[in-house]
């Protein structure tokens, strides 16, 4: 059996927000030396972009 998990759709607010929120755990990462732990949040913040501007 197939499992698909189902994503709710952020609102435009929420996902403003949570880019923002992203970033910011992304640059102290960076900070910390965390860059994997970085590079994985910038991957989801490219992603959040990548929807945000396809509902433009």
């Amino acid at each position: 059996m197939e499992h698909t998990a189902q994503r709710s759709r952020m609102s435009d607010n929420e996902l403003r927000k949570a880019i923002g929120t992203l970033q910011q755990r992304a640059d102290d990462a960076h900070k910390r030396g965390a860059d994997d732990d970085a590079a994985r949040i910038e991957r989801t913040i490219a992603d959040y972009r990548d929807e945000m501007s396809q509902r433009l």
